[in-house]
């Protein structure tokens, strides 16, 4: 009878073989739960034969059943030269037959739309290490366009700023930008109990889908300076948006503009930052250009 990698003596007798201590500096939770790995591979249905992206491959417990459900291939990423090793033994058939291409390296560090344009990839499944989640998503939805939907399992706490809504606790400069760039859903939630060592936090599976910018944001550098109007609306939280802003260089001199452009909104001076929603973001940004 198979033994997954996923199952917890496995996983166990595996790091014990290389020696592995999982170190939370890099946010190394493996999930030791075979049917909620297949439960994340059938919700990211995975077309026979597609290339896909898997960033923090630990020691393949994702990545053998992606191949299972068809993956053609699956391009992983690991930072840990130790963890690659015994990737690369307990994977060593996949490996020699194509299937898989592992890369150690830091994937904040990797050129991602070269990557995806390099191996046809248009879907990334990963648990991502909790240090790396909120940047590394952003980096996939801004330098990787090829990548059109990622599953992917996070933090709770993660999830949570991306789907917040305006006037939510979790609400963010975050929620904001990743909004711009995305649609986000939560497809379920994955118990602590399910990940080795425990994390403090439940999970959640989150389905990214990336969609078009509306007609103002016609180059790069537009997105640069809406992802700085929302970062200083949002960078003295308990402080009101007027007064967050005239802290900025580049908008204490239009504050009489951004105050017209308030009260096109129906909002007033005293607004903060979590009081305005995305669309209300893109409105102020547009007549500011």
């Amino acid at each position: 009878m198979h033994q997954y990698i996923s199952s917890p003596k496995r996983t166990i007798g595996i790091l014990s073989a290389y020696g592995i201590r999982l170190r939370k500096g890099l946010g190394q939770n493996y999930i030791i739960d075979t049917n909620t790995i297949k439960k994340i591979v059938a919700a990211a249905d995975i077309r026979k034969g597609e290339a896909v992206l898997e960033i923090g491959s630990g020691i393949g417990s994702l990545t053998e059943i992606l191949l299972q459900e068809g993956a053609g291939k699956v391009i992983c990423i690991e930072i840990d030269k130790k963890v690659s090793e015994a990737f690369r033994a307990t994977l060593a058939g996949a490996l020699e037959e194509g299937k898989i291409e592992l890369i150690t390296k830091d994937a904040m560090d990797i050129d991602l739309g070269s990557l995806s344009s390099e191996y046809g990839i248009n879907k990334m499944v990963s648990n991502l290490p909790y240090k790396i989640a909120a940047p590394l998503m952003l980096k996939i939805l801004r330098g990787a366009p090829q990548i059109k939907t990622t599953l992917v399992t996070i933090q709770k706490d993660i999830a949570d700023r991306i789907l917040a809504s305006k006037g939510d606790k979790d609400y963010s400069a975050y929620t904001v930008k990743s909004d711009l760039l995305a649609d986000h859903r939560a497809c379920f939630k994955v118990s602590r109990n399910c990940f080795m060592p425990k994390p403090f936090v439940d999970s959640v599976v989150l389905e990214t889908s990336r969609k078009g910018l509306p007609p103002i944001f016609k180059t790069a550098g537009q997105v640069d300076r809406y992802f700085d109007l929302v970062n200083s609306a949002f960078r003295h939280r308990r402080k009101k948006l007027l007064n967050s802003l005239a802290a900025s260089e580049a908008y204490k001199a239009r504050l009489e503009r951004i105050t017209g452009l308030l009260k096109d909104l129906d909002k007033d001076f005293s607004v903060r930052a979590e009081d305005l929603s995305p669309g209300d973001y893109i409105y102020i940004f547009k007549n500011l250009e």
